[in-house]
């Protein structure tokens, strides 16, 4: 009885593994390949996670981000953290484009 306990929870651990190894391959299908993010982290104050993605949108560019329907809208899921535009501006990657942050503009769709 105690061998098949050890068989069992064996097949249980060869499961699990393999969901795990999906879900990463998901992310990585997602973000367009590339290392697999490690799991998403807990969002600053004024940021947002879209799961899968392991991205935060933050500040302005979450907010117009939100406006137009999020993930659901065809910007898609965040792909890339916000990198610095410009002088003093952000742009974020979408799977279906862009969001650019400037102080003089504000945010909009590029």
């Amino acid at each position: 009885m105690r061998v098949r306990d050890g068989v069992t929870r064996s097949r249980v651990r060869r499961r699990m593994a393999t969901g795990v190894a999906a879900a990463a391959l998901a992310v990585l299908c997602l973000t367009g390949g590339g290392v697999a993010a490690a799991a998403p982290v807990q969002p600053a104050a004024d940021c947002q996670t879209y799961w899968p993605s392991p991205f935060q949108v933050c500040d302005q560019i979450k907010d117009l981000y939100n406006s137009l329907g999020g993930a659901a809208s065809p910007l898609g899921f965040p792909s890339s953290a916000a990198q610095p535009y410009g002088t003093d501006g952000l742009r974020q990657t979408f799977t279906g484009g862009a969001i650019i942050w400037t102080p003089g503009t504000g945010a909009y769709v590029e």
